[in-house]
């Protein structure tokens, strides 16, 4: 491990209260690798041998039936996936895949399973990681019961974007395709979906979108969120 992925292991919320005695005794069980884009960490159904934590680059998480695959979620710098299959010594619900080159902290699974059981500041992180994986499933869950595609690309776009009053340009996450994937709707859906939000000032090609005025973006969800429209996507 290089001693610049220090700075980069503490971004995880798991470690937001380990001592650096502590820290350092649990990465001597851990190595880092640099991957390329299109990378599998780990297939579905198979038995969880490491935690995987993002140091660097972006991770899609896939769920397949049969021919088909969708992606379920993105992961970036800092965050750890898939670790409820880690605690519980179960196989893997999702496939991981690299999206972009990256750097990824690989943790035995029994090693880090003997850790959380010895260190409380290290089970006070998984409880704290955990419990906001499991807000965002939620939110997640309202948004595909609720929402339209044109309000989930709204609240999607919102969150990647900074409160600032100014024009804006975020990137993506993936291509538009996985963004589809990732909010529940077929490409033509998101296609039409950035169309209808034209007029407020949404543009942009591939990965990187213009929000001309985010509040404006802003009011517009909110007040679609207290009407009932049509919820078809």
């Amino acid at each position: 491990m290089r001693t610049t992925d220090l700075p980069l292991i503490r971004r995880s919320r798991l470690f937001a209260q380990v001592g650096e005695v502590d820290l350092a005794a649990m990465l001597t069980t851990c190595f880092a690798q640099t991957l390329p884009a299109g990378a599998v960490l780990c297939h579905q159904g198979e038995k969880a041998e490491f935690l995987h934590i993002v140091l660097s680059g972006r991770v899609g998480l896939f769920g397949s039936a049969g021919h088909d695959e969708a992606l379920v979620e993105f992961f970036g710098a800092g965050d750890a996936f898939i670790v409820p299959a880690v605690v519980l010594d179960a196989p893997y619900l999702l496939t991981a895949r690299i999206l972009e080159e990256g750097r990824i902290l690989m943790w035995p699974a029994a090693a880090f399973r003997a850790q959380l059981r010895a260190t409380g500041t290290l089970a006070y992180g998984a409880v704290l990681l955990l419990s906001g994986y499991w807000r965002t499933l939620i939110g997640q869950i309202k948004d595909l019961k609720l929402l339209s595609a044109i309000e989930r690309l709204s609240a999607f776009l919102l969150a990647l974007a900074p409160r600032e009053t100014g024009p804006v340009t975020v990137t993506l996450p993936g291509g538009r395709r996985l963004v589809a994937g990732r909010l529940g709707i077929t490409p033509q859906s998101l296609s039409r979906a950035f169309a209808a939000l034209r007029p407020l000032g949404i543009s942009g090609a591939g990965r990187q979108v213009t929000i001309v005025d985010p509040a404006r973006l802003r009011e517009f969800a909110g007040a679609r969120s207290l009407k009932s429209p049509d919820r078809g996507a």
